[in-house]
């Protein structure tokens, strides 16, 4: 029994240094995680504030960046746009809108990186997306304008569905509108953030890929499917961009269907 007890006290003991080293390893890992995100946010910081230089110090630049961030809300929301049949003068009244609210995003961002309060900055935004979302409300109507929610917590689904359509298209494959919609629902719905009820995220929620084919199988041809389920989609162009909530350019995520592996 002595003998037992000391095999037990023994093997207790060992379990205790086993559970202090894990717990060690783990905060040594949390502790290198920490330093790469705060050496990202830096990198991320040095390149705005550079970029807020240029931009006040270099007035054609500024209007090349600004002329190039308009097209890019008119190529996002195009698809919303046609869906929903908008006329031009709907369709250009939203584009203003969501140009005007990225400016002020942008500037707030830009105060702070200055010297302004997280606070100040942050109240700026919620004042951009108050006047924001009663000027959409008022150019679309209640209908339209819960269509446009809805395109919005889906959009990373419709960026990702612009991608792969722009690569079926080189292959002589282009998907239709209807087709587009079908795809983007189909992979927001097996996002888990957006079974949340939240915007799709597609950088850090597992997307059920077994489920995104099943669906597509109803709407794609034979050709698309297979194209799908073998190709890598991994070049975004900055649509999925780590810290998009900072405007951050440059970390992109290689999203690529299991199936292509």
């Amino acid at each position: 029994m002595l003998e037992k007890n000391a095999a037990l006290k023994t093997r207790i003991a060992d379990l205790k240094a086993e559970n202090a080293n894990d717990q060690k390893q783990s905060e040594q890992r949390q502790a290198q995680l920490g330093q790469i995100m705060k050496q990202v946010r830096a990198e991320v910081n040095a390149h705005f504030t550079a970029l807020d230089k240029q931009m006040t110090n270099d007035r054609e630049f500024g209007l090349k960046y600004y002329a190039a961030a308009r097209s890019e809300v008119g190529m996002q929301y195009g698809p919303f746009s046609r869906l929903r049949q908008l006329t031009k003068e709907q369709a250009d009244a939203l584009a203003e809108a969501l140009f005007l609210q990225r400016l002020r995003h942008e500037k707030a961002d830009a105060d702070k990186r200055a010297g302004g309060s997280n606070a100040d900055a942050r109240a700026a935004k919620a004042g951009a997306d108050a006047e924001f979302a009663a000027t959409v409300q008022e150019v679309l109507g209640a209908d339209s304008y819960e269509q446009f929610q809805l395109y919005e917590r889906q959009r990373q689904a419709w960026d990702y569905t612009s991608v792969f359509g722009g690569m079926l298209s080189v292959v002589d494959m282009p998907l239709s509108l209807e087709q587009a919609s079908q795809f983007a629902a189909a992979l927001a719905n097996a996002n888990p953030a957006f079974q949340r009820g939240e915007p799709v995220n597609l950088q850090r929620e597992r997307t059920d890929w077994d489920a995104v084919d099943a669906a597509a199988a109803e709407f794609l041809t034979p050709a698309q499917l297979n194209f799908l389920k073998t190709v890598d989609v991994s070049s975004f162009g900055g649509a999925f961009d780590f810290f998009s909530s900072q405007q951050g350019q440059g970390y992109t995520w290689s999203l690529q269907n299991p199936s292509s592996e």
